[in-house]
């Protein structure tokens, strides 16, 4: 549920710009603000910056390694039961 009410309210931020920019656009000489230009605008106002310091990196970096590591034991156990089955 929390990434469905983070989705409606991006959503909502997004329709809400996209309709004050169109009004903006139509009394001065703005061009109505498209997909990239709002995505961007969501970006810098409402998500956070990622995180780039190097524990984070490293850290983010073993845990993947290691989510690979599990997925290619399971495949290899799984691939090892059906072949001495069939």
């Amino acid at each position: 549920m929390r990434w469905t009410f983070i989705s409606m309210l991006a959503a909502a931020v997004l329709a809400v710009t996209r309709l004050r920019t169109t009004v903006q656009a139509t009394r001065g000489r703005l061009v109505p603000a498209g997909a990239r230009e709002l995505l961007r605008l969501l970006r810098a106002t409402v998500l956070p910056s990622p995180r780039r310091d190097r524990d984070h990196l490293l850290h983010w970096s073993a845990w993947r390694r290691e989510h690979q590591h599990r997925a290619a034991e399971a495949h290899r156990r799984w691939n090892n039961i059906t072949a001495a089955t069939t």
